[in-house]
């Protein structure tokens, strides 16, 4: 049984919370965009291939950070498999932020079954960064109750 073509306007969006702040988001966002991370096939079991995250400069707001992320083959030719946007929003009431992705999968993974696949992968991929993003230190200093 073939699987039916997805179109090409189809979109991912996938999001989770990661606890942080927006002050560890940029820092992480930074030290990833100098080191592009090479994630292996266990990284990402839902694509089965080791590939490399690249992230674009931050743009960042009072309450969130942006930025755009493509996620590569590795390799000599580095294909395109899924780009789009990165999310973090704090939450007014907490120390987490909502991470979200927003784009799409490259042409090549536009049947339904990879697609599905760049879905969970995508998933897979807000996870590890939620979990690769330090939590925020302990104050050092702390007051005293008067």
């Amino acid at each position: 049984m073939k699987a039916e073509p997805v179109s090409k306007a189809t979109r991912i969006t996938v999001e989770t919370s990661a606890s942080a702040n927006l002050d560890d988001v940029c820092r992480w966002l930074l030290e990833c965009r100098a080191n592009p991370l090479r994630l292996k096939a266990e990284h990402l079991p839902s694509l089965g291939q080791g590939v490399r995250l690249v992230l674009d400069v931050p743009m960042t707001a009072r309450r969130a950070v942006l930025c755009a992320l493509t996620l590569l083959e590795d390799g000599a030719a580095g294909a395109c498999l899924v780009s789009g946007q990165l999310r973090f929003v704090a939450r007014p009431s907490g120390s987490d932020v909502t991470l979200s992705f927003s784009g799409h999968t490259a042409m090549a993974m536009t049947t339904g079954f990879l697609y599905r696949q760049a879905h969970h992968a995508v998933g897979e991929l807000l996870q590890l960064i939620a979990e690769s993003i330090p939590q925020p230190a302990i104050t050092r200093t702390m007051r005293a109750a008067v």
